[in-house]
């Protein structure tokens, strides 16, 4: 398998969509597991620790969209997440990237557009980490682990906000950190210290309208920091 460019998981409940992305990825030099419910692709997740895994925004239809996505990202912070939806699931599939994917498609999949998406993907891959490692695991110093980390406390810290400060300045925090993450991955330094100044900015500002205490907005910094200096800044 030295001779194939990375490892995708297709994970959909499908079969006959599966095949079809499987023939495609096949043909551009991958190697491809497949899967076709939530326990298969843990299952998989943890055998190839594949770079790249494209997975449907519905699967399984538990009556909780996105939930198998967001299991997929709690058991590993380092496969790229590719979200694959229906037309009428737009809305979903954007949700989909304040959940941790790095990209959407709308079925019928573009295949140029996919082609681009995967080599943005792998380009970007990092050393696939343990299951349950921390995030913050010294080891893992790469500006996506880094850059994923502080869109994950962006999140967590807005959760406890009001509705008024959430509306205010918590969902443009969050688009921020979301887009910093977002164009790590895709490579764009320009945008990733545009956005970092951004997130900066809106949590001195949620600072001091009173909405997040020192100690939050310190431990935001930080990770802001760390996240600068990964693409060199200071």
């Amino acid at each position: 398998m030295s001779d194939t460019r990375g490892t995708v998981l297709i994970v959909d409940d499908d079969p006959a969509a599966v095949e079809l992305l499987a023939d495609y990825l096949t043909g551009k030099q991958l190697d491809v597991c497949r899967a076709h419910t939530l326990d298969e692709a843990l299952a998989e997740l943890d055998r190839e620790r594949p770079e790249v895994a494209l997975i449907g925004v519905r699967l399984g239809e538990t009556g909780a969209p996105l939930e198998a996505l967001k299991r997929l990202r709690e058991v590993n912070v380092q496969v790229a997440l590719l979200a694959m939806a229906a037309p009428e699931d737009a809305a979903l599939a954007t949700e989909a990237l304040g959940c941790g994917a790095a990209d959407y498609l709308l079925e019928p999949i573009d295949f140029d557009y996919l082609g681009r998406a995967l080599d943005k993907a792998l380009a970007a891959a990092a050393p696939v980490l343990d299951f349950a490692e921390p995030v913050l695991a010294p080891a893992v110093t790469s500006p996506q682990a880094l850059l994923y980390t502080l869109a994950l406390e962006v999140f967590r810290a807005m959760r406890p906000l009001t509705p008024e400060a959430r509306a205010s300045v918590g969902q443009a925090l969050e688009l921020m950190a979301m887009q910093a993450m977002q164009r790590g991955v895709s490579g764009e330094k320009a945008e990733v210290i545009r956005a970092l100044n951004q997130v900066r900015t809106l949590i001195r500002f949620a600072h001091d309208l009173g909405d997040l205490g020192a100690e939050k907005a310190a431990e935001l910094e930080e990770h802001v920091g760390r996240a600068r200096r990964s693409v060199g800044l200071s």
